[in-house]
C-alpha cells in the first residue's frame, strides 16, 4: 500500500482510494460504544445469571422507597428470562460489532451484518420471550441503517 500527502491509500501503484467519511467513522464509533456495551451486558448477565436477581433485592433494600418494588419487579422478571437468552443476544450483538468494523474498513460486508445484526435484535426477544415488538428498537435501528446505507457506495 502507498500513502500520499493527502491521506489517502492505494492498494496499487496509480490507484488511490477514497478517504473514509467523518459520518461514517462516527457512525462506527458509536455502533462500537452501543454494540460493544450490549455485548458486554448480555455476557454479564450470563455469567452471572444466578446472583443477579439476589443483587436487585439488595439494591431494593439500599435504596428503599419509593424504588423498592421496582427492584423487585425486575429480579422477578429476570428470573422469568432463561439464561441462555443472554448467550443468544451476545450473536447479533457481535454481529453488529463485527459488521461496523468492517465498515470502518470500507468493507460493504459490514454493512451486510450489521443490518442481519439488527434484525436478529429486533426478532429474538419477540421469538423467543414472546415479548412485545420494540418501537424505539425499530426507530433507533431504522436510523443506524439508513446512515450506513448514505456511505454504502463508497465502501468496496
Amino acid at each position: 500500500m502507498e500513502y500520499n500527502n493527502d491521506n489517502y491509500q492505494g492498494n496499487n501503484v496509480g490507484e488511490v482510494a477514497e478517504k473514509r467519511p467523518t459520518g461514517l467513522t462516527v457512525l462506527c464509533v458509536l455502533t462500537f460504544i452501543g454494540s460493544g456495551f450490549m455485548l458486554l451486558s448480555y455476557f454479564f448477565s450470563f455469567a452471572f445469571y444466578a446472583i443477579i436477581p439476589d443483587k436487585m433485592i439488595m439494591m431494593s433494600e439500599m435504596i428503599g422507597s419509593p424504588w423498592n418494588k421496582t427492584y423487585v419487579d425486575a429480579a422477578n422478571l429476570f428470573t422469568t428470562i432463561p439464561q441462555s437468552y443472554f448467550l443468544l443476544l451476545m450473536l447479533p450483538a457481535l454481529f453488529s460489532l463485527v459488521g461496523s468494523a468492517f465498515m470502518l474498513n470500507m468493507r460493504r460486508l459490514g454493512f451486510h451484518l450489521y443490518v442481519i445484526g439488527q434484525i436478529l435484535l429486533l426478532g429474538f426477544p419477540m421469538l423467543l420471550l414472546k415479548s412485545g415488538f420494540s418501537v424505539a428498537g425499530l426507530f433507533l435501528a431504522l436510523l443506524f441503517v439508513t446512515l450506513y446505507a448514505i456511505f454504502f457506495k463508497k465502501m468496496k
